[in-house]
């Protein structure tokens, strides 16, 4: 991050650190702890998690979207999806908001 905002004619106004998923479900809930070394997880503004990330990348409501379609895929893509690009095992009901 510093060295973006360092970078010469300082083309890049924002940077942040991202995570695509939260598994605590609300950012207050957040427990991880080895990102909380470098970040305040819960308050830090240049953090964004999960729906936070998707909602700025896509537009309001872009997480939800994905995680509706998601859902709609049955259950051998929505487990391929969890394991293979979340990178967690399956929660076993529908992840709701």
């Amino acid at each position: 991050m510093f060295k973006l905002y360092s970078m010469i004619n300082n083309p890049v106004t924002d940077t942040f650190y991202a995570l695509p998923y939260n598994p605590y479900g609300k950012r207050q809930d957040y427990a991880w702890s080895f990102p909380a070394r470098w970040f305040d997880m819960k308050n830090d503004k240049s953090v964004m998690i999960g729906n936070e990330f998707w909602d700025f990348i896509g537009g309001t409501g872009t997480y939800q979207l994905f995680i509706n379609e998601i859902n709609k895929l049955g259950s051998e893509y929505r487990q391929r999806i969890y394991k293979e690009y979340l990178e967690i095992e399956p929660v076993t009901n529908k992840f709701h908001l």
